[in-house]
């Protein structure tokens, strides 16, 4: 535990796999995998914000022992290519004429993602004592077609490289990647260990939970660990006892205040997070892209921007939430939008 964090998610983050709530039966093929020191391409498929990536990395962390820092790369499937990459994928794309081999004048078409998040990694030798390195790809099924690539890469440098492979949707994988990955399904944490777990923290923490108070707090959170801290943390504000009254009215400000976090990594050019942290607040509260609009809206007007400021902002919305609702693709807007302010605030 992180026990000078003022933050309860980061103060009782799991440090290790036996902290993970739950998930015995998860947890003791992994520590069975480490104990062997060897494992094929892995899958872990399992609903929205219920630790998958947390339970990919302290696994990688355990098996690549002291050398995880120089071997271990995590990588967000769906945050779209900076300009900078974009340019080194296109410059790539192209070997000279000037080069000796076969390839010399011809058109690589490997696809932008993997050649330039990928294959540098993927190439790379391990460094130390280790069977090989451990890419973790988050949100893999948005990846599409160019899923094919990474076939080929598993082929090619699966002896330097294993992958972990994170998704919420299998659907979502073509079949030579699901044939070549050994499948984990991580389930939603059970009421009994979500039960366990908030009393420890409520005794630390010398909170007093009334009659259904643990009940309701996991069906608002749908049992993720993560958002039933924070919804915890901030009922406390107001007094050590936690009570159904308390926990429905923080709800509410907890949305709100997600929303104003947001726009804040937004705003400071921290476009990965803040894409991230949508997909927790839209999968968590059920919002479709018109919803999410009118919450960032009702911030918007509260932030300390002059009012011309303030009107383009509204516009670039107001224009997101059009093609929304002409029926284009949700999470491509609102990841449209994410990218538009960021680009305004950097102009300011």
């Amino acid at each position: 535990m992180s026990e000078d964090s003022p933050i309860w998610r980061l103060k009782y983050q799991p440090q290790v796999l036996d902290d993970i709530a739950g998930r015995e039966s998860t947890i003791s093929r992994l520590k069975e995998v480490i104990q062997k020191g060897n494992f094929p391409h892995l899958l872990f498929v399992g609903s929205e914000g219920i630790g998958k990536t947390t339970i990919a990395r302290l696994f990688a962390k355990e098996f690549l022992g002291r050398y995880y820092d120089a071997n271990f790369k995590l990588v967000y499937a769906d945050v779209p290519l900076s300009q900078d990459e974009r340019n080194q994928a296109r410059s790539e794309a192209y070997v000279s004429t000037n080069r000796i081999g076969s390839m010399a004048g011809k058109k690589i078409t490997t696809p932008a993602f993997i050649q330039v998040k990928i294959k540098p990694f993927v190439q790379l030798k391990m460094i130390g004592d280790i069977p090989f390195k451990i890419l973790v790809v988050k949100n893999f099924e948005v990846l599409g077609s160019d899923q094919q690539g990474f076939r080929r890469l598993m082929e090619i440098y699966g002896s330097n490289c294993r992958m972990i492979l994170i998704t919420t949707k299998i659907s979502g994988i073509i079949d030579p990647i699901i044939s070549r990955c050994q499948l984990f399904l991580i389930p939603q944490i059970t009421y009994e260990n979500f039960e366990t777990l908030i009393k420890s923290i409520a005794q630390k923490e010398s909170l007093e939970l009334a009659s259904g108070t643990l009940e309701f707090l996991y069906r608002i959170s749908e049992g993720k660990i993560a958002n039933a801290i924070d919804l915890l943390q901030l009922s406390s504000t107001r007094g050590k006892k936690i009570d159904l009254n308390v926990l429905y009215n923080n709800m509410k400000k907890f949305r709100n205040q997600e929303i104003r976090e947001l726009l804040k990594k937004t705003f400071t050019d921290e476009f990965k997070e803040a894409r991230e942290l949508f997909r927790e607040i839209s999968s968590e509260y059920k919002y479709n892209a018109h919803e999410f609009f009118v919450k960032l809206l009702e911030e918007i007007h509260r932030l300390p921007f002059s009012q011309y400021t303030k009107s383009k902002i509204i516009n670039m919305i107001a224009d997101a939430d059009v093609r929304a609702l002409e029926g284009l693709d949700d999470d491509i807007q609102i990841s449209a939008l994410i990218t538009k302010l960021a680009e305004l605030t950097e102009g300011m």
